[in-house]
């Protein structure tokens, strides 16, 4: 895999495909393999771009704490590597953590963003504070795994998701978990513990872009799984941004590119057909 050696780190990056560039960031504590079932059908229309942001897979991972910031580091990231393949413009998008950057980057780089794609994600910490009972389930369970990756390392972690309904949680209604969600729980183990805990800080530390998402004028898709615990939070993200498409995924947890890989890859190329044909994104859909 090709690595740059970008804003003081090595960023490791696939490029697939050939047409617009199309960068997606993966969620917290994954790595770019969280892409590969949708890499063949994605990279077949678009030149698809996925890399592992700072802190994961086997991209450097800072031990200082204060190289962790979201709006600053990740977006710096992300901009850096476009600028390193030389794509001046793209679908820029991201799922959890990811789509958190790249709400902060096309807010931050308007001109660089063809198409905005939120897969299961939120605003900020902000918005869930307005569910104290998730706020608090939230903060108990960061605190929790940020305690035991301290004194007992990434092994205890993955033993502590997996029981964690946040993490699985369609499994409670009897769904089989994903081969993929489980392979992406064990990856975890190889997760520096530097990383770990500075992706968590940087999601901690964020401001939030609640109250700027009305800025955000390109065509905008905003994904999320029935189950997500991030459901409330992505349905804030739609009302704010004016003419976005809203589509919610019945039967998946959060994660619905592993949940459900088939919709999710269908109603995204749908999403980026309107756009590339120019045509009027908008409106509210459920996929069964």
């Amino acid at each position: 895999m090709p690595v740059a050696h970008l804003n003081g780190i090595d960023i490791n990056y696939e490029v697939h495909g050939a047409g617009t560039p199309l960068v997606l960031t993966h969620g917290y504590s994954a790595t770019l393999e969280m892409w590969r079932e949708q890499v063949p059908a994605f990279s077949a229309k678009y030149r698809l771009v996925i890399y592992d942001s700072r802190g994961h897979g086997t991209t450097t991972a800072p031990a200082d704490m204060n190289a962790y910031g979201l709006a600053r580091d990740y977006v710096a990231d992300k901009l850096a590597l476009m600028d390193h393949l030389g794509i001046e413009r793209a679908y820029v998008g991201g799922l959890s953590m990811g789509g958190m950057i790249a709400q902060e980057f096309a807010l931050q780089h308007s001109g660089r963003v063809k198409a905005l794609l939120l897969f299961d994600t939120g605003p900020g910490m902000s918005a869930m504070a307005q569910n104290p009972e998730r706020m608090a389930q939230f903060t108990k369970m960061r605190e929790m795994m940020q305690t035991v990756a301290r004194t007992k390392g990434m092994s205890a972690i993955i033993d502590a998701m997996r029981n964690s309904p946040m993490a699985l949680s369609p499994a409670a209604t009897g769904a089989a978990v994903p081969e993929a969600a489980l392979r992406h729980i064990e990856n975890m183990k190889r997760m520096s513990v530097d990383g770990y805990l500075g992706g968590s800080k940087s999601i901690r530390d964020w401001g939030g872009s609640l109250e700027r998402l009305h800025q955000i004028t390109a065509p905008t898709l905003v994904l999320v799984g029935e189950q997500d615990h991030l459901l409330a939070a992505s349905r804030a993200i739609h009302s704010k941004i004016t003419g976005s498409r809203f589509v919610l995924l019945r039967n998946s947890g959060h994660g619905t590119n592993i949940w459900r890989s088939s919709a999710f890859i269908e109603e995204t190329l749908e999403f980026l057909a309107a756009v590339d044909a120019g045509q009027p994104v908008d409106g509210e859909f459920v996929v069964p």
